[in-house]
């Protein structure tokens, strides 16, 4: 037993001598807690347990239309002032953020060439950016599929320089506390062996899984419809939007598989006013008397959908409502301490 901690006070030595003292903590002297930033969407700090991670990676997936890149872009300018936009896509627009309601003074905006490109200019940006957001990394090529014909093989190049790339990109972002956020598609799993299997998968390899701190998808469960008035007199249906599943799949900072239902419009995303409406529902800040519903006692409309209106139009009781669902929320998670069990072990931070 002498021998064994001889051993390894010589291993700390040797490591502080390379590396300079300190380089080895002992977590309970010297606790290290998850920094968390509030996206300012209720659903969403719900689901995550508290937020988006600062210095991790977040890989947020999803089927189209679910309203990724809305759903990233109305919840980065919570995270920092500072955005850096990889899009592969190349869809991003002024008027596109401007709809949203996100500033588009925060953002900057690079269309990448390839995966190693955009891999390289993110490790040279880190340090500028708190959120660096890559939309989608399904669009991305790497530079040998860039160079080869339609009807060549070009299997696993992408995962090949993903997975050499993201533990360093993960490494300077924690190092820098950037929030970094990778957007992917899910498909169907074809590859289903049982009933306990996942009916989708994340593409691109397992690095973006396996590398995240926190992982999101979307799933949209039904329409949003509106009654309108046709050209001869009868009504149509129009679809404004859909109501969306964001699932919280992984979390290495928090509480893990939760899952809410949200309302995402087109042209809008995912508005505030939607959200604080079905969060102060689901936790009981509003009550349902029927079909009405009430705050404090106070009858405020007929029917949850006429709610939403009447807080675009009433910003004080918008943010009564919010300041309430954040006292709620925070006194629910109270007794969560990100820790976990790193109490009893050494941390290297070389």
């Amino acid at each position: 037993m002498a021998k064994e901690k001889q051993a390894v006070e010589n291993a700390f030595e040797k490591v502080e001598f390379l590396y300079s003292k300190g380089a080895i903590v002992n977590l309970q002297k010297h606790p290290r807690y998850a920094e968390k930033s509030l996206t300012g969407r209720p659903s969403v700090d719900w689901v995550t347990d508290g937020g988006f991670p600062k210095g991790r990676l977040v890989l947020i997936a999803g089927e189209p239309s679910a309203g990724k890149s809305s759903l990233t872009i109305q919840i980065a300018e919570g995270l920092g002032d500072k955005i850096l936009y990889a899009d592969t896509e190349a869809t991003l627009t002024t008027d596109y953020l401007e709809s949203l309601g996100a500033n588009p003074a925060k953002f900057d905006h690079f269309i990448p060439e390839t995966t190693e490109l955009m891999c390289d200019v993110i490790r040279q940006q880190i340090p500028n950016y708190n959120v660096i957001i890559v939309d989608s990394i399904n669009n991305s090529a790497s530079g040998e599929q860039l160079q080869k014909t339609a009807g060549e093989k070009t299997m696993a190049n992408r995962a090949n320089v993903l997975s050499a790339q993201l533990p360093i990109l993960i490494g300077l972002a924690n190092q820098y506390n950037t929030t970094l956020i990778i957007l992917s598609q899910v498909r169907d799993n074809m590859d289903k062996a049982n009933k306990y299997s996942p009916d989708t998968v994340i593409p691109g390899g397992r690095s973006l899984h396996h590398n995240s701190s926190l992982t999101l998808e979307l799933f949209k469960s039904s329409k949003k419809e509106k009654d309108e008035k046709g050209t001869l007199g009868n009504k149509d249906k129009v679809i404004e939007g859909n109501m969306v599943r964001i699932k919280c799949t992984k979390n290495k900072v928090g509480k893990v598989n939760r899952e809410v239902s949200v309302e995402f419009t087109y042209g809008l995303g995912y508005t505030v006013e939607a959200d604080v409406a079905s969060s102060a529902k689901r936790l009981g800040i509003l009550e349902m008397k029927g079909s009405w519903v009430t705050y404090k006692g106070t009858t405020l409309v007929q029917g949850i959908d006429n709610l939403v209106p009447m807080l675009f139009d009433n910003p004080e009781l918008l943010e009564d409502l919010k300041v309430e669902i954040a006292e709620k929320t925070k006194k629910e998670t109270a007794e969560w301490k990100t820790q976990h069990s790193y109490t009893y072990y050494d941390y290297y931070v070389l």
